[in-house]
């Protein structure tokens, strides 16, 4: 599990590794190079449901991908133009969602409209978490809706003792650039660590 072995654990974790305890509908807060996360398997519709209920999150606000790869990205969306292959192998892994067209049914809750956001994290915890699941997760911050995230993984997942385990850790406290690729040049729909204008100068101006 890589750098997972190097991180303290709570609950559940002691006992089985986190890849398990996701795999068996389990859901996880976990540090990041954003704020801190909170996730479960993509395709748990049950999990997934759990997380907005512990949020008390507005079902209109879904939850994004965490991927490992572009490619593990183009099973949900299809093969995605070059341009766009080209933006994402620049910006990724960091801290940039790109809104992108879905191909493939999504569970309830993640994705909105056709369009899923995906990112692959630039931090070794959740890298490793996707390694351990062997599949994408569904993710978004752990925090209760219209509160700002905790930049202390454990502190953030204290309300929510029993139900979630646990990955101890810090995070960073600027959100990703959440931008929309279903149109060229992109559009900026959330301000973030990447800058609207390193996006302009990696889009070439376009």
């Amino acid at each position: 599990m890589g750098s997972l072995r190097r991180c303290s654990f709570t609950g559940d974790m002691k006992k089985q590794s986190p890849g398990k305890i996701l795999q068996g509908g389990g859901i996880v807060v976990f540090p990041t190079d954003t704020v801190t996360g909170i996730g479960c398997r993509a395709g748990d519709a049950s999990a997934v449901r759990r997380i907005f209920a512990l949020k008390g999150r507005e079902k209109g606000k879904p939850l994004i991908l965490f991927v490992s790869s572009i490619a593990q990205a183009e099973k949900y969306t299809g093969r995605l133009p070059e341009r766009v292959r080209r933006l994402l192998r620049e910006l990724w892994p960091g801290p940039f969602t790109a809104i992108l067209p879905v191909s493939k049914k999504m569970v309830p809750g993640v994705g909105i409209r056709k369009t899923v956001g995906i990112r692959i994290p630039g931090h070794a915890v959740p890298l490793s978490l996707l390694k351990s699941l062997g599949e994408p997760m569904a993710t978004t911050s752990a925090n209760l809706a219209g509160q700002p995230p905790d930049i202390d993984a454990e502190k953030a997942g204290a309300g929510w003792v029993g139900r979630v385990s646990v990955i101890a850790g810090r995070s960073g406290n600027v959100p990703s650039t959440v931008a929309d690729l279903t149109r060229w040049p992109p559009v900026v729909l959330r301000a973030g660590a990447v800058s609207e204008g390193k996006l302009r100068k990696l889009c070439g101006g376009e």
